[in-house]
């Protein structure tokens, strides 16, 4: 596993892992504040990875645990990336990895908007 910080390209993989995540970050932002009453939803996989299309079944509630903190992220499992995840959490269809240290966590602490 290596860290972000240690070259240019592995700084570029991490901005750029960042830079998606948050993007999936928003969208199941407004997807939960569209299905609140609902209940439950389909959330899209908050991973790194350019043109990833995989979605999660999951309550509100259990969205909510996840989004506990601005740098827990909604991942399919195999989706985090070395550079950028650990995996804090294993659930049947899904993982929650968090920021590691360095630029990609304060891009993540800067886009979230419920930090304040």
């Amino acid at each position: 596993m290596s860290a972000v910080g240690g070259t240019p390209e592995s700084d570029r993989i991490g901005r750029r892992a960042a830079a998606r995540e948050i993007n999936g970050r928003q969208v199941n932002e407004a997807i939960e504040r569209g299905e609140k009453d609902a209940g439950a939803a389909s959330f899209v996989c908050e991973c790194g990875y350019l043109g990833c299309t995989e979605s999660v079944d999951l309550s509100i509630a259990a969205y909510e645990d996840v989004r506990s903190n601005f740098d827990r992220f909604l991942i399919i499992p195999g989706h985090e990336i070395d550079e950028v995840d650990e995996i804090v959490e294993r659930h049947p269809g899904y993982h929650v990895v968090v920021k590691r240290q360095g630029e990609p966590r304060e891009m993540a602490r800067a886009a979230d908007e419920r930090t304040p």
